[in-house]
């Protein structure tokens, strides 16, 4: 049994998790190379380079009662609202000093980033290899300060 069945929350970006490869036939480690939504990853073979989507299994979502029936699923809270906190980030932080993003330009909280795809955002968390960062159509989490 491989560990991403235990998962509850994807890995890392550049870290390993243990996957079976379509290509190799057998399990192996595999490193994440992206994170592409909430609960899947693009992963990579260690050994052959075979890439794939990994997606995290699916939670039971209906439950049911002590008469058989399934219960009804609940509408999920709306998330946040990123037009308003852009603006409201593009009102405390500025653009007077927009830095253009790079990967290995290590990037602090507050930091205005022009990026070629999503534009103009702001950084409102940063660890060591990884910062979220909010732009007007939604929040995004980017690697920096790479080698």
């Amino acid at each position: 049994m491989s560990e991403s069945q235990n998962l509850t929350e994807l890995p890392a970006v550049a870290r390993n998790i243990h996957l079976e490869c379509k290509k190799c036939g057998v399990e192996r480690y595999h490193v994440v190379v992206a994170h592409t939504s909430a609960t899947s990853a693009k992963v990579k073979c260690e050994v052959c380079g075979a890439q794939k989507t990994f997606k995290l299994p699916k939670a039971q979502t209906a439950k049911k009662s002590a008469s058989g029936t399934a219960k009804p699923r609940t509408k999920k809270s709306a998330g946040p609202d990123f037009a308003a906190m852009w603006t409201e980030l593009k009102t405390q932080i500025g653009t007077d000093r927009i830095v253009p993003y790079n990967m290995r330009t290590k990037f602090a909280l507050a930091n205005a980033i022009e990026h070629p795809k999503f534009g103009l955002g702001f950084v409102t968390a940063a660890t060591n290899d990884k910062v979220d960062v909010c732009f007007q159509d939604g929040g995004r989490s980017l690697v920096h300060n790479r080698p």
